[in-house]
């Protein structure tokens, strides 16, 4: 009877050491699988942030490029302006193709006229102005100047970081828009970068007989949601269209970009 309970406790004491080992081995795996995930989540979340806050400024960069490119639709001595732009492994697209933009005249007498007609830009035979490519790429996301404006597309849709200069008023229609005529090239960098754009021509036309609209469609590859939704259908712009004036004034500036 002793030598029974002597043995009884021999097992209990290692039936309990055992389940001891096990709890310790679980335990030790839950915190091993916690850690393993918080830090899986922990860099995803850093990434994410990473990424936006990339994002952000370039959009503030490319603001302020925009903002100071801008100054030779506003100011006919400029010829030239210099900006810089930090890459950050992204990267920087440049040509001649891009976004483009008809300028229909409406006039009273049933009659329209083409905008593009009158000035001596881009190829002859087109009824379009293109405004040309100067666009920063990083992963899904393209951050654009275009025509004057900063628009923004990514596969979650499209956004206008800066308006274009476009004005529609009670009678009068103000059109402002830069095109870039370059060559087609592109670079990647982690550095910053610094960007010229020269002034190669510049002209300017009043339509003030008998007008009655003005008309703005766009073609673009990339940011047509962005003029069509956020540009062409704000103010007193009815989808692209300025209607009941007197005058419509047409600037167009094109230039060149060197990096």
């Amino acid at each position: 009877m002793k030598r029974s309970e002597h043995t009884s406790g021999y097992f209990s004491r290692d039936n309990r050491g055992v389940s001891e080992v096990i709890a310790f081995v679980l335990v030790f795996g839950i915190i091993l699988s916690s850690v393993a995930l918080l830090s899986m989540t922990g860099f995803q979340a850093m990434e994410d942030y990473q990424e936006n806050e990339q994002l952000q400024n370039a959009e503030r960069a490319m603001d302020a490029l925009a903002e100071n490119y801008n100054d030779v639709l506003q100011h006919s001595a400029i010829e030239e302006r210099y900006a810089e732009l930090s890459l950050r492994e992204g990267t920087v697209s440049t040509g001649s193709d891009g976004t483009e933009l008809t300028i229909t005249i409406e006039r009273s007498d049933g009659t329209s006229d083409i905008v593009k007609h009158d000035f001596d830009i881009g190829g002859d035979n087109t009824d379009s102005f293109s405004l040309g490519e100067f666009a920063y790429t990083t992963g899904s996301d393209t951050i654009a100047y275009d025509g004057g404006a900063v628009v923004r597309e990514s596969e979650y849709g499209s956004a206008v970081v800066r308006q274009p200069h476009l004005k529609c008023s009670d009678d009068r229609a103000i059109i402002s828009l830069v095109t870039i005529d370059t060559d087609e090239r592109s670079i990647q960098s982690s550095d910053g970068l610094g960007f010229t754009m020269s002034v190669e021509n510049r002209t300017a036309e009043l339509y003030d007989e008998d007008i009655e609209d003005v008309r703005i469609t766009v073609d673009s590859p990339t940011a047509e949601t962005a003029w069509e939704d956020h540009i062409l259908d704000r103010g007193n712009w009815d989808d692209g269209t300025c209607e009941d004036i007197e005058e419509v004034l047409v600037t167009v500036v094109e230039v060149s970009v060197d990096y």
